[in-house]
C-alpha cells in the first residue's frame, strides 16, 4: 500500500475507534481505553491497533479483554464509517510506549530495530517465513467454500501450477470438493508435478459449467484478476459468486485486484501458499478434519520456488527463500530431481526453436537490448509448441552486454505474448504495466495487438527510455 494512503488511512481508523469506544460501545472494561496507534501492514490487509489504560497489570488486562469483545462490532462499524471495500483485521495490542520512554534516543533506537533507516532490499532480507501472514479475509473465505476452482494464469509456468495443486490438496484433505485449471496447453516437464494428471482443460471446464456444476469459490492463483486466465476461461469464470487470489506479483493496471493476499515481497506464490498451508492446518487441530503438509505438496512448493528463483540465482533469491527450501527438502523433497525435470530440461525441439532465433534475433542499444521473435513459421519449422518456449528467455538473458531480453510469442494472427526480462538489474514490470501486463521489475510480461515489426518496435522504444 502507499505509504501516503496508509497514514491515512491508520488515522481515519484511530479516530473512529476511538469515537465508537466513547459514544457506541458501553461495556464498561474500555471506559478509561485510549487508542494510542494504528499501524497497518504492507497490503493493508491487518490493523495493529496499540491502546493505552491510566494502569498496568488487571486494568490493562481487563481492557483488552473489552476490546476483543467489542472487535466484531468496530471491524463491522469501521469498514461501513469509512465505506472501506475490504476493512483491515483489527488487532489490538498494549501500547508500551510509555514504559519505553519518549526519549529521542528511544525512539530513534527503536526505528532503527524496525528497520526504518535500511534500504528496501535489506529490509526485505531480514524477513522469515513468519514475517508473511495470510489475511484474515483469504483464510475465511477458504474455509467457508465448499466447492473451489483454483485457477492459474494463462500460459502458466510452474509456480503458478505447483502452486494451485499444493492448494487443491490441501482443501481436499479439508473435505472440500477441489479441482485446478489448466488455461492453455502446458510444457512436458509438469508432468513431473504431482496431481497434473487431474486438472481440468477449457474443454473440461466448459462441460461442467455447461452443467452448472460451477463452484461456490474461485481462486485465481499467481495472478490477481480474473481476465488473466486467457480467452478460453474468463468468460466461464465470470458467473462464480466468490472469487480469492494468491499472488506475489506487483499489482498493476487501473483494475482493482481480487480479494484475497497479494504479496510482492514473496519470491514465488508457492511461498504464499505454503503459509496458507500452515495456516489451515493451525486452525484445524482441534476438528476432525487435518490438513497436513505431505510430500506431494511439499513438491508442487518447491517446483514454483526454484522456478520462480531461477534456480535460487535471480534477484528475487532472498533468506526466506532458503528458509522455506530447508522445510521442503526436510519434508522429502528431490531438491535435484525436481530442478531436472521442470527447470532445466528442454525438448530437442525447443532447442532448435531457441538455434533458431538466435540467429534471427534484433540487436539494438549496442547489443543491450536483445529481441527474440517466435512466429508460428519458427514454430512450424522446429517442431516446438508455444508452451515448449518457456524457460528460453532465460537461457538468452544470460547472455553477455545483455541489459534487456524481449521474447516475442505469436498466439494469434495479430496477437503477441511479450516477456520481458532485466538480467541487468533494470525495471521492465513498469513497461509491462504499459501495456496492460504485469509480473515483477526484473520479470515481467504483457500482451500486445498488431504486426510483428510494429509490436517489436513498441516494445523496443520502451526499453530505449530506460537505458
Amino acid at each position: 500500500m502507499d505509504p501516503y494512503k496508509a497514514g491515512r488511512l491508520s488515522a481515519s481508523i484511530q479516530r473512529v475507534l476511538g469515537e465508537l469506544l466513547q459514544h457506541s460501545v458501553k461495556d464498561p472494561r474500555v471506559a478509561l481505553v485510549t487508542i494510542a496507534s494504528v499501524e497497518l501492514n504492507r497490503d493493508g490487509s491487518v490493523a495493529k491497533v496499540y491502546f493505552q489504560t491510566p494502569a498496568d497489570g488487571e486494568e490493562r488486562a481487563r481492557g483488552e479483554q473489552g476490546l476483543q469483545r467489542a472487535r466484531p462490532f468496530l471491524q463491522r462499524r469501521v469498514g461501513q464509517i469509512l465505506r472501506l471495500r475490504n476493512t483491515p483485521e483489527l488487532r489490538f495490542l498494549p501500547d508500551d510506549t510509555l514504559e519505553r520512554g519518549f526519549g529521542v534516543d528511544a525512539v530513534l533506537r527503536e526505528l532503527s530495530d524496525r528497520g526504518e533507516f535500511v534500504d528496501e532490499r535489506e529490509r526485505l532480507r531480514r524477513l522469515f517465513l513468519g514475517d508473511f501472514v495470510p489475511p484474515a479475509e483469504l483464510l475465511d473465505g477458504l474455509r467457508a467454500g465448499r466447492r473451489f476452482w483454483l485457477c492459474p494464469h494463462w500460459s502458466p509456468d510452474p509456480d503458478a501450477m505447483g502452486s494451485a495443486l499444493a492448494l487443491r490438496d490441501a482443501l481436499r484433505q479439508l473435505g472440500r470438493d477441489a479441482d485446478v485449471l489448466l488455461p492453455s496447453e502446458a510444457p512436458s516437464s509438469f508432468a513431473a508435478l504431482p496431481g497434473f494428471d487431474q486438472v481440468l482443460d477449457p474443454a473440461a471446464v466448459g462441460q461442467r459449467a455447461a452443467g452448472g456444476e460451477l463452484p461456490d469459490t474461485l481462486v485465481m492463483v499467481d495472478c490477481h484478476r480474473r481476465d488473466r486466465a486467457g480467452d478460453a476461461l474468463t468468460d466461464l469464470l465470470a458467473p462464480i459468486p466468490n472469487a480469492l487470489t494468491i499472488d506475489h506479483h506487483l499489482i498493476s493496471g487501473r483494475r482493482l485486484p481480487l480479494p484475497g493476499w497479494v504479496d510482492s515481497a514473496a519470491p514465488s506464490t508457492s511461498l504464499l501458499v505454503y503459509r496458507v498451508i500452515e495456516e489451515l492446518a493451525r486452525a484445524t487441530e482441534e476438528t476432525d478434519a487435518r490438513v497436513q503438509l505431505d510430500l506431494d505438496m511439499a513438491t508442487n512448493i518447491y517446483a514454483g520456488l526454484v522456478n520462480d528463483t531461477g534456480g535460487f540465482r535471480f534477484s528475487n533469491t532472498l533468506p526466506v527463500a532458503f528458509e522455506l527450501a530447508q522445510r521442503l527438502v526436510a519434508a522429502g523433497v528431490d531438491p535435484a530431481d525436481i530442478a531436472e525435470r521442470t527447470l532445466h530440461r528442454r525438448s530437442r525441439q525447443a532447442m532448435d526453436l531457441l538455434q533458431r532465433l538466435l540467429a534471427a534475433a534484433g540487436y539494438y542499444a549496442g547489443g543491450r537490448i536483445l529481441v527474440l521473435r517466435a512466429d508460428r513459421e519458427a514454430l512450424a519449422a522446429s517442431g516446438a509448441t508455444l508452451p515448449e518456449t518457456e524457460g528460453l528467455i532465460g537461457l538468452a538473458s544470460s547472455l553477455e552486454g545483455v541489459a534487456f531480453v524481449a521474447f516475442l510469442k505469436q498466439i494469434g494472427d495479430a496477437q503477441w505474448r511479450v516477456s520481458l526480462r532485466a538480467p541487468g538489474g533494470g525495471d521492465v514490470q513498469a513497461i509491462a504495466a504499459r501495456f496492460g501486463g504485469g509480473g515483477h521489475r526484473p520479470a515481467a510480461g504483457c500482451t500486445i495487438e498488431g504486426d510483428a515489426a510494429e509490436v517489436e518496435r513498441l516494445i523496443v522504444d520502451a526499453l530505449l527510455e530506460t537505458l
